[in-house]
């Protein structure tokens, strides 16, 4: 069965190993088979052939049907991604509670204790979760501003997906936005356009600022300035008030 180098290694990333992926890789492509079948088509070791069924039986790749010989059958790829999906799903859901409830007080206690006002941030992912988190507890106010508010960008997909939920008042300033968009802006929210609007900027409760300073094709490349500090938030909030006085209501 040929298959390859990208598939080769995303079954890598979802945890098999090389013989457990020719194990796989043999019952997706033979069907039903018996231990020594499986062992011949995946030019699996016979003296390795059980322990690796066994192994992929556990990661719910394959099921079993008991007999003289067991035979083995491939579970649908599809199927296969959404039983990953969920289980990943709820360890990741019991290990960020556990590390939260354990190690946000201890840093919330550290902080106070040396308070730091502004962080660099390196990497687009980083930044994104920061602004994940600003907009997660957003109470009062949120000034955002992008280069494009639509969906055509992943992150900025993200950023907007997510700001749509906040209950805080949202004022919203971009160069364009897209049509389909539009309608699902709540009333409440406020939002212009003007002919430019460089970088990405958010203001969170005239407080919590984050500014992506720099980018390139290499997600690494991307910089950003976060801050806590009220002085920094009213600078932030006094440049996006500039530019807010010199655009347009949709």
């Amino acid at each position: 069965m040929s298959v390859s180098e990208a598939t080769l290694k995303a079954l890598k990333q979802l945890g098999l190993t090389e013989y457990e992926t020719q194990a796989y890789l043999a019952l997706v492509d033979g069907g039903q088979m018996a231990a020594s079948d499986v062992s011949a088509k995946s030019k699996v070791p016979f003296s390795r052939i059980y322990d690796v069924l066994g192994r992929l039986e556990e990661k719910q790749f394959i099921q079993v049907q008991k007999g003289r010989p067991s035979m083995y059958v491939a579970k649908s790829p599809s199927e296969v991604i959404r039983l990953i999906r969920l289980d990943w799903e709820e360890r990741l859901k019991e290990s960020s509670a556990l590390v939260v409830e354990e190690l946000q007080p201890l840093f919330e206690r550290e902080t106070k204790q040396t308070p730091r006002d502004v962080w660099v941030i390196h990497g687009r992912a980083s930044i994104l979760a920061k602004a994940m988190e600003m907009l997660d507890g957003a109470k009062e106010t949120v000034l955002l501003s992008l280069p494009s508010f639509d969906l055509s960008d992943q992150d900025v997909d993200t950023v907007v997906e997510r700001v749509l939920y906040v209950r805080a008042n949202v004022r919203i300033l971009t160069s364009s936005i897209n049509d389909a968009l539009k309608s699902l802006i709540p009333e409440r929210f406020e939002v212009r356009t003007r002919e430019r609007v460089f970088g990405a900027g958010l203001v969170v409760d005239d407080k919590f600022t984050l500014i992506m300073l720099a980018g390139g094709e290499d997600n690494e490349e991307f910089l950003g300035i976060y801050s806590s500090h009220n002085v920094f938030a009213a600078m932030a909030k006094s440049y996006f008030e500039s530019l807010w006085k010199d655009s347009h209501t949709i």
